[in-house]
């Protein structure tokens, strides 16, 4: 499987289970992750710590911002709907 790595710039959802990851591509351009599945956001909960700000995608997608280094790997290419898979994170 081909893959690619991004910046988790931020989630969606609850800080204790996020539903979705934003995704900052090596291009600058952020995307929405698919659904994250449930183990894998209790695993990036655990990164999620302090008040952080609002923000909203172009779309209008309001998300939590990030400020940490959390690094994202992806399936290489995106579902029809431009989100990408997550398969692990560090």
């Amino acid at each position: 499987m081909n893959t690619q790595e991004a910046v988790v710039a931020g989630y969606t959802g609850p800080a204790a289970q996020p539903r979705r990851l934003v995704l900052r591509l090596l291009d600058g351009q952020l995307v929405l992750s698919s659904d994250v599945p449930e183990a894998l956001a209790r695993a990036v909960a655990t990164y999620l710590t302090g008040p952080c700000p609002h923000a909203r995608l172009p779309d209008g997608t309001p998300y939590t911002s990030l400020p940490s280094s959390l690094i994202a790997e992806l399936a290489a290419h995106p579902h029809a709907d431009g989100t990408f898979d997550i398969l692990r994170v560090y």
